[in-house]
């Protein structure tokens, strides 16, 4: 009798394992699967590979965090689409590109030299994650790079501001801005200011 119960509380545990591992591989396509189902995205997906971003890893890991790294080729793309300025001074030196070869560090130097990225005391921080917020400091520097920001508490708050009123995000400068920002965020916010720029 007990051997026929411990066989089927193994059956039922079994059963629920399967279960949670199911519902944590499809979780986000149930939590967001209607997200990516939106007109904005498809346009953006379309947008970015028209101009040369593979657009594989956005489509197959959206919800994915991005380095700046990895986040420089794709604000360089959209730069060069746009005919934006490529300025030539010397703030685009950093002490831990170095090791970085070939295409990953000339994206890098041009990501700062069409000032979306500037260097940090000559640190780049390529490994780190983007936020939210500096996506968009990011974004907004290289829209006003003469433009003069009075310097706030917190930093961001201008250029969230500023971005919020250009509608490439529709958030509020608040504390969700530093959570890191996903690979589908970041398309929308340069597919968005993008559509600003021609518009």
């Amino acid at each position: 009798m007990q051997s026929m119960l411990r066989q089927e509380a193994k059956r039922i545990l079994a059963l629920i394992s399967i279960l949670v591992i199911l519902a944590w591989i499809f979780l986000w396509l149930i939590s967001f699967g209607p997200l990516l189902q939106d007109k904005e995205f498809d346009e953006a997906l379309e947008r970015a590979q028209s101009i040369g971003i593979s657009i594989e890893s956005i489509k197959e890991k959206p919800f994915g965090f991005i380095t700046r790294a990895e986040s420089a080729k794709r604000y360089v793309a959209f730069a060069q689409s746009s005919d934006m300025l490529l300025y030539t001074d010397d703030i685009c030196r950093f002490n831990d590109i170095d090791h970085l070869q070939g295409e990953e560090f000339d994206m890098i130097m041009l990501s700062c030299m069409y000032r979306f990225f500037r260097w940090s005391q000559w640190w780049y921080f390529p490994d780190s994650y983007l936020t939210k917020a500096w996506s968009l400091v990011a974004l907004m520097k290289w829209f006003f790079p003469t433009k003069e920001v009075e310097i706030t508490e917190p930093y961001r708050e201008p250029f969230v501001n500023e971005a919020k009123s250009m509608g490439i995000t529709k958030r509020e400068s608040d504390p969700y801005m530093m959570y890191l920002i996903t690979k589908y965020e970041l398309l929308l916010q340069l597919y968005r200011a993008y559509e600003w720029k021609q518009g």
